[in-house]
């Protein structure tokens, strides 16, 4: 109890290095053997879709994950841990996943996370970390796509997002499509009533997250309970889109670059789904 005071001095107040860059990473901690364990449960796997694609960490790099699901599990084990083998796949790269605001000001939460990686999902933090040898990775569709997490479809909202596109013009950051097979399956979802759906949308215009109905499976049963299932995670990192430093882009340089993009996720998907997801019929739609 003596130290509490100043922990929580130090940790709330204090301490604003998730904002400015992102805590000293520890690698131990990126490691450890429980996020192995935790992947084989799936089994997650991260793939490289171009092993000759330039991840060389010359440049800042910004990602962009697709889908967020409802725990967006494939960031959590593929990027901000060695579980799926990210320093052997991309060694010049320092993972910066972002997270809710609130994670890095919860104590102890704010600690762990922290030295795995995490800064907040907050457009200064963002800015601070995007330098030369980090990759910063934002899950784009935020907690609105959450809602619309559908096992066997994936739904994105991209089109009417703007921001992660003028961040990456402004610091001339190369932009990496990421998509995350078997995301959205991992949980089933209970299709609310028009008037939940409206009271979902609600809260989260209040409180910045959403909070989709959702089930899995039990420790000894399989067809209910709050632990995700057993189903295939597979993150494809596409290959860097290279942008210009502009710093004023107009409405048109976003538009065009938001485009480019977008066609490159969809022909990441066209690639892979296949390979993936055989016998499936899993529909991509862009909000």
């Amino acid at each position: 109890w003596p130290g509490l005071v100043p922990y929580l001095t130090w940790a709330l107040v204090l301490d604003k290095s998730p904002w400015r860059g992102g805590m000293k990473i520890s690698k131990g901690l990126r490691r450890l053997w429980i996020w192995r364990r935790w992947a084989e449960y799936f089994p997650a796997t991260l793939i490289r879709a171009n092993p000759k694609a330039d991840f060389s960490g010359e440049r800042p790099m910004l990602m962009g994950y697709h889908p967020h699901g409802i725990l967006s599990f494939g960031v959590q084990l593929c990027v901000s841990t060695d579980a799926a083998g990210w320093s052997e796949k991309f060694p010049n790269l320092t993972a910066r996943p972002c997270t809710l605001n609130m994670n890095l000001t919860t104590p102890i939460l704010r600690e762990i996370i922290g030295r795995l990686g995490a800064i907040p999902a907050d457009s200064g933090a963002i800015r601070a970390a995007l330098k030369p040898g980090n990759a910063v990775l934002l899950v784009v569709g935020g907690a609105a796509e959450a809602l619309d997490t559908k096992p066997g479809e994936y739904v994105l909202t991209l089109a009417r997002r703007n921001g992660f596109f003028r961040i990456a013009l402004q610091h001339g950051a190369d932009l990496v499509p990421t998509f995350g097979f078997g995301e959205n399956d991992l949980f089933d979802i209970v299709q609310p009533s028009s008037l939940v759906r409206a009271f979902q949308l609600k809260a989260y215009k209040i409180l910045s997250f959403s909070m989709p109905i959702f089930y899995g499976r039990g420790v000894f049963t399989y067809n209910m309970g709050l632990l995700p299932f057993r189903r295939p995670l597979t993150v494809v990192v596409g290959d860097p889109i290279r942008t210009e430093k502009t710093e004023n882009p107009t409405v048109e340089q976003i538009d065009a670059l938001k485009e480019k993009y977008i066609e490159a996720l969809r022909q990441l998907h066209k690639d892979w789904a296949p390979r993936l997801e055989p016998g499936r019929d899993t529909s991509l739609m862009i909000l």
